[in-house]
């Protein structure tokens, strides 16, 4: 193959930042071997890269509000991940990424002859009467939505073929929407809670590659962030006609995220390779929907935000990688 011809040729060079970029392979054929401070020349200016990612939410599993039924768990769902980077030289450059958007669903559907219970907790003042439509019930009907959607700006470095380093910026907007609806002889009840997470701060992350032969590398890459988190909690419970709670709270706490995954790449052409991985996501300090105790029905539910919760998300990831 004329294109990969004198590969092995160790006067051939290439710049490191090669070596993480298309894992092997410099643009113009050569095979990466250690010239870190580019001076074999550098003919990258540019790189993008599109993966579509499969992740699930893997938190939370047994939440319910009906003591007659669980939802079922979250599946995995389509996102993408898109990646655009620009070169100063050899070793170091800014990308931008955005992640997204993931929507994950959970419902349940329930029939029972006005002999469904919730779980639903009367206190603090409050009386059965307030939760009366959702005890005795002939249907429970409960829907679980969470969305993802994450952007980031990054300066990276690369080094040594195997190495590269970024530090940066980045927004992670996480919300869920929670809606109990319960149907009964004296009524419809129906409780609402959504929470948000808009977190904002910077991050740290590397990639380190391992060759497994002149086309094939494989690594792994980690981030961890550290953010301040906007959060906010809204309550509605009407008991037929009547409206229990309608009530909202938001304040400003410290929130993280962190990426671990192993990935591999195949070398397809001198600028083009394939990718394909498997990752895990950590997000402590974040607003849920379980974390706000929902149970517990009384005249403070919803006045304030409990932000101590986790959020778990895996899944894989395949992609291509341009350079230009």
């Amino acid at each position: 193959d004329a294109a990969y011809s004198g590969a092995e040729d160790s006067t051939r060079v290439a710049p490191a930042s090669y070596g993480s970029l298309i894992g092997g392979y410099a643009a113009n054929g050569a095979y990466v071997s250690g010239d870190a401070c580019g001076t074999a020349g550098c003919d990258v200016n540019a790189y993008a890269s599109a993966e579509a990612l499969w992740l699930r939410r893997g938190s939370d599993k047994y939440f319910s509000l009906s003591q007659n039924s669980y939802l079922p768990d979250y599946d995995y769902e389509l996102g993408g991940r898109f990646t655009i980077g620009r070169l100063f030289n050899c070793v170091d450059g800014w990308e931008g990424v955005y992640t997204g958007p993931f929507e994950w669903n959970r419902q349940s559907i329930v029939d029972g002859a006005a002999n469904l219970q919730s779980r639903l907790v009367a206190n603090g003042g409050y009386t059965p009467a307030e939760i009366s439509t959702f005890n005795n019930s002939n249907r429970h009907i409960q829907a679980w939505e969470s969305k993802l959607n994450s952007f980031e700006l990054n300066r990276r470095w690369w080094s040594w073929d195997v190495l590269s380093t970024l530090v940066g910026v980045r927004y992670v907007d996480y919300n869920e929407e929670f809606v109990f609806q319960s149907i009964s002889g004296g009524g419809v009840g129906t409780y609402r809670n959504q929470v948000k997470n808009r977190m904002a701060g910077a991050q740290v992350g590397a990639e380190i590659l391992y060759p497994v032969s002149l086309r094939t590398n494989m690594g792994f890459r980690g981030k961890a962030g550290v953010y301040a988190n906007f959060d906010e909690n809204n309550v509605f419970l009407q008991n037929g006609a009547t409206t229990i709670l309608n009530a909202g709270d938001n304040s400003v706490d410290v929130a993280g995220l962190i990426e671990m995954g192993v990935f591999a790449n195949y070398q397809v052409l001198p600028s083009v390779r394939l990718t394909a991985g498997y990752e895990f996501w950590y997000m402590p300090g974040v607003v849920t929907v379980p974390g706000q105790s929902p149970q517990f029905i009384n005249p403070s539910t919803g006045t304030r935000v409990d932000n101590d919760e986790e959020v778990f998300l895996h899944g894989g990831s395949l992609g291509v990688q341009v350079l230009f």
